[in-house]
């Protein structure tokens, strides 16, 4: 006899013949799967969860990347389309979708994922978790009201850092029924310390002997890349043989591409725009730049620190909880290209505090940010709530 909570023929629930489910799926949930940071992280879970225990399903408004590399991992996207502000339609197409995959747990990743996957898990009797990526969830319209109410009723709230879950009691009075930590995590296999391939050099007009400072992000307004640009311009007129790399794209471009003319630095400037081979341009850089008017748990930071980089970045969010000044990093006030560049120029001259710092950095993520940490971490999340039911 089948069991009641799977059934034999459930996707990514196997019955064990004991009454029990070998196997839940748990549905990682976005608004839009775009290329950033914490839509990087919910496919490293729906990737890497332990396929013993769980059933890892996608779920999100609307697509627009990283559908080659899910459907790689066997993996199906189900695109719920969201059609109006609110849209009733919306709740019921998602709660057919719980009770039609045998969903066992949401982990959602914004505010709206985590609003219409709470309403929904409320019909669909399905426990619903929320990471909390960074401070732009509160800035949201409507978050002010919105969020105290789903912390309270959310089976979990996850903050990416500690900076956090205190940014959301002082500043936004948000204090969750059952908060937690778990920190974002890095691929040590993927991000490595190594030389970069010569051809990749020449791809990005980068000759030897050339020092690289780098930054990687989409280009939007919170990353304050004009800042990043004239520190480094403060910086190149004591490296004259440095060049500034941007892998990224987005609305600033043009914006930031004018810029660099103005500042006269134009031709030690690159912009990669979007790519999907990060781990290899990191290699090619010297120097990881983060310019960020605020950050959560920088992915890209991590990233970078993982390939062996000192960094630059700004005293801001969980930067200082990630990068730790004198050891690892400079921290600079946030929209000070003096200081940034400052910062850049004494690095750019040291070459022995760069390898040290690169090693402490490499060595701190490791001991601290690891994806298999982070993927564990989430596991047990997914244990508790799953065996609760």
């Amino acid at each position: 006899m089948p069991n009641a909570e799977c059934g034999t023929a459930a996707p990514g629930c196997a019955a064990t013949g004991k009454g029990a489910c070998a196997t839940r799926a748990v549905l990682q949930f976005v608004d839009a799967l775009l290329r950033g940071g914490a839509e990087r992280l919910l496919v490293e879970l729906a990737v890497r969860l332990d396929r013993a225990r769980f059933a890892p399903a996608v779920a999100c408004f609307r697509q627009e990347a990283f559908g080659a590399e899910l459907a790689a991992a066997g993996r199906t996207v189900h695109v719920v389309p969201k059609r109006r502000a609110f849209d009733v339609g919306l709740l019921f197409r998602l709660t057919r979708l719980l009770r039609r995959e045998k969903i066992a747990a949401v982990h959602a990743h914004d505010l709206q994922s985590a609003t219409y996957g709470l309403l929904a898990g409320v019909v669909a009797r399905v426990p619903v978790v929320l990471t909390v990526h960074g401070l732009g969830i509160f800035r949201q319209k409507r978050a002010a009201w919105l969020l105290p109410r789903l912390g309270r009723w959310l089976a979990r709230v996850v903050f990416v850092g500690h900076w956090l879950q205190r940014a959301a009691a002082d500043e936004f009075g948000v204090r969750p029924r059952r908060p937690m930590v778990v920190h974002n995590g890095v691929d040590l296999s993927a991000f490595q310390p190594g030389p970069p391939e010569p051809e990749l050099r020449a791809d990005m007009r980068v000759g030897e002997g050339t020092l690289v400072v780098g930054t990687v992000g989409n280009l939007r307004a919170v990353k304050d890349y004009p800042c990043l640009l004239r520190a480094f311009a403060v910086a190149r007129a004591r490296a004259a043989n440095a060049v500034l790399v941007f892998v990224g794209e987005g609305a600033e471009r043009p914006a930031l591409e004018a810029l660099a003319r103005e500042l006269g630095i134009e031709r030690a400037v690159r912009f990669a725009g979007a790519r999907s081979d990060v781990a290899r341009l990191l290699r090619l850089f010297d120097i990881f730049a983060l310019s960020s008017q605020t950050e959560g748990i920088s992915v890209a930071l991590l990233e970078a620190m993982a390939t062996g980089l000192p960094a630059v970045v700004t005293h801001t969010g969980g930067n200082p909880e990630v990068a730790i000044e004198g050891r690892t990093a400079h921290l600079v006030p946030v929209g000070d290209p003096a200081q940034m560049g400052e910062a850049l120029a004494r690095l750019l001259a040291d070459p022995a505090r760069r390898r040290a710092w690169g090693q402490a950095a490499r060595t701190r993520v490791e001991e601290e940010f690891s994806l298999d940490r982070m993927v564990r971490a989430y596991e047990a999340v997914y244990e508790e709530l799953t065996r609760r039911r």
